[in-house]
């Protein structure tokens, strides 16, 4: 992927909320390519020391303020995440100023238009399934460019943090977002549908904008069979259609590619497809979702299955997916993107321990709590058992208009399930002094999305666990 090949270089860009998981490696792809790169975000102006700046001003992105200030006459477009609401200071400068405005999943659509692209789109387990993909391209020697809402841990070639790759051939592997619409605006070689669940939008209109997005890819489309709500969307015609599922899943058709003999650890999952082995180091039944459609895709780019299989072997999987950020005193502490109902479910089961499970849980907005309350006291009242503890932060506040009506304690105090013990923590570091009380055999998991502090307070939390066992250690020596 050469700047000559693409139309918007050397154009002038600024990225406003530039620190999100899903804009910074964009705003990294328009330096790389040879655009003249701006971007501003709350938290660097609050002076969160965060590494993704850093990778960012070394990619050749400036940072600025989020003040407006950046916003001229000009700039060919400010391309803005779903999170930057219209009171946005750079989002009304572009407005008085008369500046385009651009989503960035329409940004990374026109992009990925001039490509052989994978476009992958679901409601769970994207940003995996997209590394996944990247990962055997890169082994089977497809070299693609990849760009993920995730950074991809230990994918050769890739940029820091690990969330974009340029590669030389014509192969773009990209994860699309639902939440804004902009899936439907792609139009990939190779569509891939992992699942479709309530989330950012209701069933059937996130339905029809999948539905658009098969009507305009050109090869192959990948879809699970073993999803119910994806019967809604409608397959194309004249298209190669893989049908994937689970053994023992119902399903919608009949399925040309099968995950048998399923067998899942606390450490990870193996099953065979067509006869082939295919193991993955990451535990859960998502995992095992995640990994055919991975398989189907590169079936559907021609590689065979038994490379596949021993590319995902060593799969080193997706920040904030179930990642393993410390283990002391017997005690793993995980680190997961999570927050909405199906989600925390995949991931409850994926991390049920021998011992007790201590969840760590940021509602990441006031309208997706509102949006998801009956649906989050179900599945925490279903998926914890007797002896877990249920810690929730206060609601992630973003600022600007939000109806701040609704409360973590309103979520706690319909929780019903009895052994469980739920609160609500003030600040972070009464969340920890309760997680130290956590015992050899326990998991710890942080979840939720859109602070990007959160993977900070992961890592803090198995400090304290270490200085835990550190003076533990200490007091059991004899004097």
């Amino acid at each position: 992927m050469t700047p000559s090949e693409l139309p918007f270089a050397g154009r002038r860009y600024h990225f406003s909320g530039v620190g999100g998981s899903g804009m910074s490696p964009l705003a990294l792809l328009a330096a790389s390519l040879g655009a003249d790169v701006t971007g501003s975000d709350r938290n660097h102006d609050r002076g969160v020391a965060l590494p993704i700046f850093q990778h960012l001003r070394s990619g050749g992105v400036r940072l600025v303020p989020q003040d407006g200030s950046a916003v001229h006459a000009g700039l060919d477009a400010v391309v803005y995440s779903t999170a930057v609401e219209r009171a946005n200071p750079d989002f009304r400068a572009a407005e008085d100023r008369h500046v385009t405005l651009v989503r960035r999943g329409s940004f990374l659509a026109s992009i990925a238009a001039a490509r052989r692209a994978v476009a992958v789109a679901g409601t769970s387990g994207k940003s995996t399934v997209t590394a996944m993909i990247a990962h055997l391209f890169v082994r089977a020697g497809l070299d693609p460019s990849f760009l993920g809402g995730g950074a991809a841990v230990g994918l050769p070639g890739s940029t820091p943090p690990g969330s974009l790759r340029l590669g030389a051939s014509d192969w773009f592997v990209v994860e699309t977002d639902e939440s804004d619409g902009s899936v439907s605006e792609f139009a990939p070689a190779i569509s891939v549908l992992t699942n479709l669940s309530r989330d950012h939008k209701e069933v059937e209109e996130t339905a029809r904008n999948f539905s658009r997005l098969l009507a305009q890819t050109r090869e192959a489309v990948v879809i699970h069979v073993g999803d119910p709500p994806l019967q809604t969307v409608a397959l194309p015609s004249g298209l190669r259609v893989i049908r994937a599922a689970v053994e023992g899943h119902g399903t919608w058709a009949t399925p040309d590619l099968v995950a048998r003999r399923v067998a899942l650890s606390p450490t990870g999952v193996a099953f065979y497809v067509e006869g082939v082995r295919v193991t993955v180091p990451f535990p859960g039944r998502l995992t095992v979702e995640n990994a055919l459609h991975a398989v189907a895709t590169g079936v559907a780019a021609g590689i065979p299955l038994e490379r596949s299989a021993a590319a995902l072997a060593d799969f080193g999987g997706v920040c904030r997916r179930l990642e393993r950020v410390g283990e002391t005193g017997g005690i793993d502490v995980f680190d997961d993107f999570a927050h909405n109902p199906v989600k925390i479910a995949a991931a409850l089961e994926a991390l049920r321990p021998t011992g007790a499970l201590w969840v760590y849980y940021q509602p990441h907005g006031y309208g997706p709590t509102r949006f998801f309350a009956d649906a989050l006291v179900e599945t925490f009242r279903q998926g914890l058992r007797p002896g877990d503890h249920l810690l929730l932060a206060p609601i992630y506040d973003a600022g600007g208009t939000a109806d701040r009506s609704i409360r973590s304690e309103d979520l706690v105090s319909r929780l019903d399930a009895p052994g469980v013990r739920a609160a609500v923590p003030p600040t972070r570091e009464d969340a920890a002094r309760w997680i130290a009380e956590a015992r050899p055999g326990d998991r710890v998991v942080v979840m939720g999305a859109r602070d990007d502090t959160l993977p900070l307070f992961a890592r803090r939390l198995v400090e304290v666990l270490e200085a835990k066992t550190a003076t533990a250690d200490t007091e059991s020596k004899p004097r």
